[in-house]
């Protein structure tokens, strides 16, 4: 449940933008008001079928919810820094970093790739 909470934020976001309630939304998915603000919070797993429903429900796209992650955010350049020092521990951590990168693009393709075969199967 790492991207839980920043998906459940994107789709708040979105649902807020078009003015509809966690109410409706809750509603629309057969599910409980506090189900659902479980969801938005990141306390509760998101099944991708589940995601793409409250997708359809908000008209938007998948890729609203997987924004690209920002190289540079604070966190990032903080502990590199912490690193500088240390070039051994710096390389290691970069490594890593770009891992966890190839990783979330992996995930995000195999997201997209499910969202379009099931588009095209309805």
């Amino acid at each position: 449940m790492r991207y839980a909470n920043t998906i459940g934020q994107q789709i708040r976001s979105i649902r807020e933008a078009k003015g509809y309630s966690q109410d409706y939304m809750a509603e629309s998915l057969d599910i409980s008001q506090s189900a659902y603000a479980c969801l938005e919070a990141g306390k509760t797993s998101l099944r991708v079928d589940r995601l793409l429903e409250i997708l359809k429900i908000l008209d938007a796209d998948i890729t609203a919810v997987f924004t690209p992650m920002e190289i540079t955010s604070e966190k990032h350049i903080e502990v590199r820094e912490k690193f500088a020092s240390y070039p051994d521990l710096k390389l290691i951590y970069d490594q890593l970093f770009e891992e966890m990168r190839d990783e979330i693009s992996f995930l995000r393709g195999l997201v997209l790739q499910q969202h379009f075969v099931r588009e095209n199967h309805q």
